[in-house]
């Protein structure tokens, strides 16, 4: 996930987005969700798109529109404010709030820096550790394949129909496939060991007290306390004691790359992101459920100085998650291909979107005015190789013909596609889809 997660960030960050989104007609009194700071009726990922402007300093915005981009109400616009409304689009952050706006508010302008009470200071690192090693084999699992029904063109002629499945890069531990587990009985340790291939879990005996994160000493406790908070709880606060193994989990998984960072954070979504609210405000649950973990972190079975793995993680499996090697190209033990059947349980788990021949020769010769196009839109886009997650015809694509140039699926999704495939309506953030061209 954090690939995903940092090619989010780069996508929110260099939006090219005009102040003319913000000019909102003056009202007495306008009503608005949270979040939907374009005031379009829409929590989507263009808002959240508009809050990290703001949280970062490139954008001036009105009273108003920093209410709504203020999504933890901590009366701060902060990149967690951005990144909760991005969950907001997705379905992955429950509850909606609304705000009566007035006329002074939608036309007085403001600025106001993201702001932070924590010292700066350098983060700690490198700290011995003891391993713990499970009994072999005790606390593995075999989960069966996902069944997920099979795909057709739309009716409608002359468009090409896409079908993606999951949401996020499918490498490390599926989220909702944690949670999945978890209701049904899985504990952390086998959930980790299920999503980690040939990992065992260590103890770090000189725990950090501070994490260098984003520049500022941020209490490590507090800190992944915050980023849990953000990164699974609106999966699971509906019933937060059957989701407790899944929060677990992910506390392992993030203190673990926090570990492989030396705990020192440079990047937003390197590791994750940090809820805006205080942790003294946190689910007194969630507190006690990251303490249950403290300190343990994942480490291949096979590495006799016990260090830390990149333990990412991301949203949703398309019925098995990816190896390394299908999304990146480099191949790691530990990041392997593993079925996750419950996330088909997720609402976006798959979508269906259309584009017209007109649209999609478009976005092929923007994207490289050199691509060579036949007569035949057929002929335009054809996949490949893929890794076959979901079954022979559908997977991860690894690779994509268009016209006479060939692709990495990645590539094809978040460059070419990339208006759709930022888009939650349509493909989801997966580079696992189908597509198939009507006549």
């Amino acid at each position: 996930m954090k690939h995903n997660l940092r090619k989010i960030t780069a996508l929110l960050a260099g939006a090219i987005l005009l102040l003319q989104l913000f000019a909102v007609p003056a009202l007495a009194v306008r009503s608005v969700f949270v979040g939907d700071i374009s005031m379009d009726s829409i929590v989507g990922p263009e808002d959240a798109r508009l809050a990290l402007r703001m949280a970062i300093g490139l954008e001036n915005y009105t009273a108003a529109h920093r209410r709504l981009a203020d999504a933890d109400a901590d009366g701060y616009v902060t990149p967690g404010d951005a990144r909760m409304i991005l969950r907001m689009s997705v379905g992955l952050e429950s509850g909606r709030r609304m705000l009566t706006l007035t006329d002074a508010e939608l036309t007085t302008y403001v600025y106001n820096e993201a702001a932070s009470t924590i010292p700066t200071g350098t983060g700690s690192g490198g700290t011995p550790v003891t391993p713990v090693t499970p009994t072999p084999g005790e606390q593995d699992v075999t989960l069966p394949e996902a069944t997920v029904p099979c795909p057709a063109a739309t009716g409608i002629s002359g468009t090409f129909t896409f079908i993606s499945y999951g949401w996020g890069d499918g490498v490390g531990l599926s989220q909702y496939g944690a949670v999945g587990m978890a209701r049904r009985g899985y504990t952390c340790e086998q959930i980790l060991r299920h999503y980690f291939t040939g990992v065992r879990i260590a103890t770090d005996t000189a725990y950090p007290e501070y994490t260098n994160y984003l520049g500022s000493q941020v209490n490590t406790d507090e800190l992944i306390a915050r980023m849990v908070h953000m990164e699974m709880y609106g999966i699971v606060d509906d019933n937060p004691s059957a989701g407790r193994e899944a929060l677990k989990a992910q506390t392992v998984a993030l203190f673990t790359l926090l570990k492989y960072y030396r705990f020192n954070v440079t990047g937003l979504y390197q590791v994750g992101v940090a809820s805006g609210t205080s942790y003294a405000n946190l689910p007194a649950d969630l507190k006690e459920t990251v303490r249950s973990v403290r300190g343990q972190y994942l480490t291949q079975s096979s590495d006799a100085s016990a260090s830390p793995i990149q333990a990412l993680f991301f949203a949703v499996a398309a019925g098995k998650t990816a190896a390394a090697r299908d999304v990146w190209g480099g191949d790691y033990p530990y990041l392997q291909a593993v079925n996750s059947p419950y996330d088909t349980d997720a609402a976006m788990f798959t979508r269906t979107f259309t584009v017209t021949r007109e649209e999609m020769r478009e976005l092929i010769l923007s994207y490289n005015p050199s691509i060579s196009l036949s007569s035949d839109p057929s002929q335009w886009i054809s996949i490949q190789s893929h890794s076959a997650a979901i079954d022979a015809d559908r997977g991860y694509v690894t690779q994509i013909r268009v016209g006479d140039r060939v692709l990495d699926g990645y590539k094809f999704c978040d460059e070419l596609m990339e208006d759709y495939f930022w888009d939650a309506s349509c493909f989801g953030g997966s580079t696992c889809f189908w597509v198939a061209y009507n006549p």
